[in-house]
């Protein structure tokens, strides 16, 4: 008699959530493997032999009215299911840290780095904990001539990116502000958090005087809160999410990114003036154009936090997509203008392989000048290629190419900002992203940019040394790490199969010569000089698109 062993029995039941991604389910409520990965573990009624004779019975006979179809409930719980696995697949594709950890699974489980978000930015919050910040009135701590230096530095660096204040109106706030310092306005929060990230923009390691202008304009907000949102107050919401998008933990940044979406719905920000309505809040007046970066600005830093924490996003109906030309040096638009691609990738939204693949193509064919603005076209294009490869699209030809080349592009970028000492949130996103990806494509090319990858992280971690910066290091050298393992596995089964049975240059058999096929001759000259094949060649060889992309005398 067979011994029998307790861990090879199946369980007599599975999960639909196991089921649709094809792992083993323990009969669980909930299942291991729902509990592991956080996943929602539903359980569906499949029907009985009573239900399957229901559906047999004609359309137009009338059911009992005692109780309904019990056929109506196993339907809407399939649906259920594949909608709730499209969403999952969509939100971890959107998350670069669930796509990481998805990744290394799929390559080692054992060693599998955990669910974190690595690389979100150089900081993590750690900055505030090199003191204790406190909140102060702003002329306790700089002078006018100070906030101007800082507004400066504001304007040079960040506002080409995330312009939504006027330059000459702060000048002449600043100037009424130190003119008159009878009280606390609200309009200080505005000042704090402009000298705040202008601080963070001269200083790489943290400053006393930068956490307390974050602290202060913190102090300023969240009290008036339930307060009816302004113009002044949504302003200074947003150099705060700004300035926490750079420095602080993905969940604050998403919740403060919530609070702002919700005030500038409040204030009525998104519509147009001619959408005019007794429904809509009446507004401060306010420049058109200004009012419209101030609501994309909010919109795409919601999003992406969104997206990065595998959350809902806040989506506000007729949000304006459209804006007048910048001036010279101004680049926000080009920011802006990537909106509508990003809220294609939103996962209630069911976009098909063909939306993407548009959208994809659009992003990788628009011209971005600034390094902030190149690394947000590539992020987007990164998160683009996840969400492909969750549906199990593979790149082949000139698209590969062109992700490869905006890859290296927005490596390159990474690497500038590192030397301009501009801690944007993507100097460190974007290279680590991009060796995920890399690894996941999986190709002679593709490996072939890990290099240059990996060392713009190394230079953002010796330039930038924080917990968050040696983590994603590390973690970066893990995947590589675990990967090459497992090419060296692969390597060494093939290295057993020709050892067994070696590669021969001819066919050793009786046959007649005359009868060998001369158009197997090419295998010999191939293994003949092998050094001498490129490597886009070699991918077309080892990884061949469908027959009909073949040149020649095919179909």
């Amino acid at each position: 008699m067979m011994p029998e062993f307790q861990g090879r029995k199946r369980s007599r039941r599975a999960c639909e959530t196991c089921r649709e991604l094809k792992r083993k389910c323990d009969g669980a409520q909930p299942c291991g493997t729902c509990v592991r990965f956080e996943y929602d573990c539903i359980f569906s009624r499949t029907p009985g032999r009573r239900s399957r004779r229901t559906t047999e019975l004609p359309v137009g006979l009338p059911s009992a009215p005692i109780e309904p179809s019990p056929i109506s409930p196993v339907v809407d719980s399939s649906h259920s299911m594949q909608t709730l696995s499209s969403r999952l697949r969509s939100l971890e594709a959107n998350s670069g840290a669930a796509f990481l950890r998805r990744l290394a699974l799929r390559i080692d489980a054992n060693n599998a780095p955990r669910m974190h978000a690595f690389a979100w930015n150089a900081f993590l919050g750690t900055r505030s904990i090199v003191h204790a910040p406190m909140s102060r009135p702003i002329f306790d701590m700089i002078s006018e001539g100070q906030m101007q230096d800082l507004a400066n530095v504001y304007f040079e660096r960040v506002d080409p990116i995330y312009g939504f204040t006027n330059r000459q109106d702060l000048n002449r706030q600043i100037r009424m502000r130190w003119a008159n310092r009878a009280s606390v306005h609200l309009e200080d929060a505005v000042l704090c958090g402009i000298a705040a990230l202008g601080y963070l923009f001269t200083h790489v390691h943290p400053e006393p005087l930068e956490l307390d202008l974050a602290e202060s304009a913190r102090s300023l907000l969240e009290p008036r809160t339930f307060d009816l949102p302004s113009a002044m107050s949504i302003t200074a919401w947003l150099l705060r999410v700004t300035y926490l998008r750079l420095t602080d933990t993905p969940h604050k940044t998403w919740l403060a990114s919530c609070i702002l979406m919700h005030m500038v719905e409040a204030a009525g920000l998104h519509y147009e003036r001619a959408q005019e309505s007794i429904l809509h809040p009446s507004r401060d007046e306010l420049n058109p154009e200004i009012r419209k970066r101030l609501v994309a600005v909010a919109q795409h830093l919601n999003t992406w936090a969104s997206f990065d924490m595998g959350r809902s996003r806040i989506t506000l109906g007729n949000t304006p997509y459209t804006f007048v030309p910048a001036p010279p040096g101004d680049n926000t638009v080009e920011i802006l203008e990537l909106l509508p691609y990003s809220s294609i990738l939103d996962p209630e939204r069911a976009s098909d392989v063909s939306e993407l693949e548009a959208a994809l193509t659009a992003v990788l064919q628009r011209t971005h000048t600034l390094y902030p603005s190149i690394l947000a076209q590539c992020n987007l294009m990164l998160c683009l290629c996840r969400r492909l490869q969750s549906l199990n699209m593979a790149f082949t030809g000139p698209i590969l190419d062109q992700i490869l080349s905006l890859s290296s592009k927005g490596t390159q970028a990474a690497q500038a900002i590192v030397d301009a000492r501009s801690p944007w949130h993507h100097m460190i996103n974007v290279p680590f992203q991009v060796i995920c990806v890399l690894l996941a494509i999986d190709t002679l090319a593709s490996t072939s940019q890990l290099k240059g990858a990996l060392r713009c992280l190394r230079s953002v971690a010796e330039t930038y040394n924080t917990d968050a910066t040696q983590e994603a290091l590390r973690t970066a050298s893990l995947l590589l790490s675990i990967h090459q393992k497992w090419n060296e596995k692969c390597a060494s089964n093939l290295g057993d199969v020709l050892r067994e049975y070696p590669v021969t240059s001819g066919m050793e058999s009786q046959t007649n010569p005359s009868q060998i096929v001369d158009d197997t001759t090419w295998l010999d000259d191939l293994l003949g000089d092998l050094s001498t094949v490129q490597q886009s060649d070699l991918d077309r060889l080892l990884n061949p698109g469908p027959f009909w992309e073949f040149d020649g005398n095919g179909l």
